[in-house]
């Protein structure tokens, strides 16, 4: 058992300078990693939490820590189930210990209701006010990092204060306005319909050079994009598809820390409300249309061969077994929640999902709270939707009406970087040259090769289309007719 001698004022003045030590790393608690088989006790300390057992959650844990003194981890933990059981004293001081072995979650110390019989006491307000002030401290330090590392001159660097967007941004003026008006667009469409606010920090919006990003993402170039939630931070090869989808996983974390959360939301339900807003138009109404993308075809696919995963299976997946086949996994998580938002019911169902998460954390009640009907006939309805949506033409094969370019992956940052211009064709006679970037066709930006690919894939030879070209710092219009490829 651990010592409930209490030292409030050795816990102000140390945790100030500890804290601004220290760099804040991100853990929710009483979770144990998806790569990680939980030892039966630590499970056992799970479900007492769970059964609101908060006498023998602090048992369990208190014999872990005999053997394990200082995880900082399960002494959160302990103090979480004190403050349950009324116990203020112990918990306080079980509090600071967790933070003086390593504990830094302090976002969502702040919001755990397992707290609030402390709030009062002079070690949390010390470790939260220490906490806001190392916040601060590295808010303001995230564009100075990347100035310090990237430089100047090929960065663009702002803030919005109001959405807590900060961007350092490899772009011209033009598609960094353009980008900023798409993610301003789209962050308060996530603030009204789904997450209520901002995040409670800034998210630094990363977008940088192509050798930088070589160098950012080790050479992998199947990665376009990433959050960074330790470091609040995005940071994709491209502002289309890649970026959005980011963009919904930063303002996700932040609710989920907002409510307090022992538990972060599974990940397909992450991954398929991120993905689901790669790709979507503006309605007459303001609201926002989800459109099909190449991930469409792939469930039509898995579809007809019998192959989509049963819901049952989905709810219990666990992140690391979703992420061993994300090309099966990720087009059919975007499909449920194209569903949801084709039916207008994506907002009612995560407000659902939120208000019954204690109860279920899967996603089950919610469907079948939203629906009223059991899951097994929402999930029919889900495939018999399927199988009405049609394949997107997203291939440009011989034959195909075609602007006769070749393009490298990863090229451009901001469109569809000309590598090569096929003689005779529809772009040579256009007198579009390699190094020329196409950034929209009829005034559908083209970010990626796969937005120029679906918007192409759909035109007949012959058909003139609009593509608007970035010549080094020059746009211009071209009004194209489409020949086939040969």
């Amino acid at each position: 058992m651990m010592a409930t001698v209490r030292t409030p004022h050795r816990s102000i003045s140390w945790l100030a300078a500890l804290l601004t030590a220290l760099t804040v790393v991100h853990r929710l608690h009483a979770v144990a990693p998806d790569t990680v088989a939980s030892p039966p006790d630590e499970r056992a300390i799970f479900r007492a939490f769970d059964q609101r057992d908060y006498p023998q959650a602090a048992a369990l844990i208190e014999s872990w820590l005999d053997a394990r003194p200082n995880d900082p981890q399960m002494l959160y933990n302990l103090a979480c189930a004190y403050s349950r059981l009324g116990r203020t004293g112990p918990a306080a001081d079980t509090l600071y210990k967790a933070v003086e072995a390593g504990f830094r979650d302090f976002r969502h110390m702040r919001n755990d209701a397992d707290l609030l019989a402390i709030r009062d006491e002079p070690v949390y307000q010390a470790i939260i006010d220490a906490s806001r002030r190392l916040e601060r401290e590295r808010a303001q330090s995230g564009l100075a990092r990347w100035k310090a590392r990237f430089g100047s001159s090929a960065y663009r660097y702002e803030v919005d204060a109001e959405r807590r967007l900060a961007y350092a941004a490899a772009l011209n003026e033009t598609s960094f306005a353009e980008m900023r008006a798409m993610l301003a667009e789209e962050a308060d469409y996530l603030i009204k319909t789904l997450f209520d606010a901002p995040p409670a920090y800034d998210v630094l919006i990363a977008v940088p050079t192509p050798g930088d990003a070589e160098v950012l993402f080790n050479g992998n170039d199947a990665i376009g994009g990433l959050y960074e939630h330790h470091q609040h931070r995005i940071v994709t090869r491209e502002i289309g598809g890649s970026l959005r989808h980011e963009l919904v996983h930063a303002f996700h974390y932040g609710h989920m820390e907002r409510l307090g959360l022992r538990r972060p939301h599974p990940l397909w339900i992450q991954e398929g409300m991120a993905a689901l807003f790669e790709d979507y138009e503006r309605g007459p109404d303001g609201g926002f249309r989800f459109l099909p993308n190449e991930r469409n075809n792939v469930v039509k696919r898995l579809a007809r061969i019998g192959r989509l995963t049963r819901w049952s299976e989905l709810f219990k997946m666990s992140g690391d077994r979703f992420m061993r086949n994300p090309g099966r996994m990720y087009p059919q998580v975007r499909s449920i929640f194209r569903f949801l938002a084709d039916g207008d019911q994506l907002a009612s169902w995560y407000r659902a999902f939120v208000l019954h998460y204690d109860e279920d954390t899967t996603g089950r009640v919610a469907f079948e709270r939203v629906f009223d009907q059991p899951i097994d006939v929402v999930e029919s309805r889900w495939r018999e939707w399927v199988r009405r949506q049609p394949m997107i033409d997203n291939r440009v094969g011989f034959g195909d009406a075609s602007l006769g370019i070749t393009s490298d992956a990863n090229s451009s940052n901001d469109g569809v970087l000309i590598a090569e211009v096929l003689p005779g064709s529809a772009a040579s006679k256009a007198r579009l040259f390699p190094g020329d970037v196409i950034v929209a066709v009829d005034s559908q930006f083209t970010r990626s090769i796969h937005e120029l690919l679906k918007i192409i894939g759909g035109k007949e030879v012959g058909e003139r289309v609009e593509i608007r070209v970035r010549r080094r710092e020059r746009y211009f219009t071209r009004s194209v007719a489409l020949q086939a490829l040969r």
